[in-house]
Order: C-alpha cells, then structure tokens, then sequence
C-alpha cells in the first residue's frame, strides 16, 4: 500500500477539521483587520480642476511602499518607495469618482499619510501600526 493516499487522506482531515473547528483568534483578526478601509468623502466644483489636484501618497518613520491607486476600478499610479504623488485633475471631469489606495508598507511600525490638495481643498488620511494600506476617497465633481 502507497503512503501517498493516506498522507493525502490525513492532510484533508486536518484541513476540513479546522475549518468546522475555526482557526485560532489571533488569525481571524488579521484577516478582519486586512478588510477595513478608512473612507472619506469630498465634494468638488468642476472649476478646480483647471488647477492641478495632487494625491500625494508619503511613507513616514522609515517606512517603504508599494501599491496603487485606482480611480474608478482602474490603476493610474503604481506606488513605490516612500513619496509617490498623482495629479487628479488629469483623469478627473463630472461626476461621481472612488480612487482607492490600496498596497503594503514596510516596516510595519511606520506609517503612511495621504494627502490631496488643490487650490481650494486639503485633506489628510493617515493609517499606521499594521503594514497594510487601504484608503478609499468618494469624490463628487460638479
């Protein structure tokens, strides 16, 4: 008789045991923790995007990343090192828009702020603590 069915058998066993039994705490609230996304919402007039808009994305205390952004479902900046920056009012018009920033920071003690300004707007997001980066701004441009 082979070994390769029953270590086969055994692994499945293992496999469907922990998922009736659930994984331990720890493992549930890391991947809780990758799904939440820090949102904000801002209100444009169409006017400020004769100026330019910058999404600048800073790595702080160190820290290193790597990501993109996506404005409405579709990659316009990939992001690498510790300052990437866009400018919106390129790939903005009216409308309703989502830009979400989304990657990883190194270490994970760091930090990483987002900010957008332009001529008449700032705003700052800033996540730390756990590597992971997950922001998301709906805009609206009239």
């Amino acid at each position: 008789m082979s070994l390769k069915p029953l270590a086969l058998a055994g692994l499945l066993t293992i496999i469907l045991s922990s998922m009736v039994s659930g994984f331990p705490q720890d493992i549930v609230a890391v991947a809780q923790f990758q799904t939440s996304i820090q949102s904000s919402s801002i209100n444009l007039n169409a006017s400020e995007l004769n100026q330019p808009l910058w999404l600048e994305i800073k790595a702080l205390n160190g820290a290193n990343l790597q990501g993109h952004v996506k404005l409405n479902g579709q990659v316009i900046k990939t992001l690498q090192g510790h300052h990437n920056q866009v400018n919106l009012s390129n790939y903005l018009g009216r409308g309703n828009h989502e830009i979400t920033v989304k990657g990883n920071y190194y270490p994970s003690r760091g930090s990483v702020m987002i900010e957008l300004k332009g001529n008449e707007t700032q705003i700052t997001q800033q996540t730390s603590g756990n590597g992971l980066l997950n922001q998301q701004l709906n805009m609206e441009v009239r």
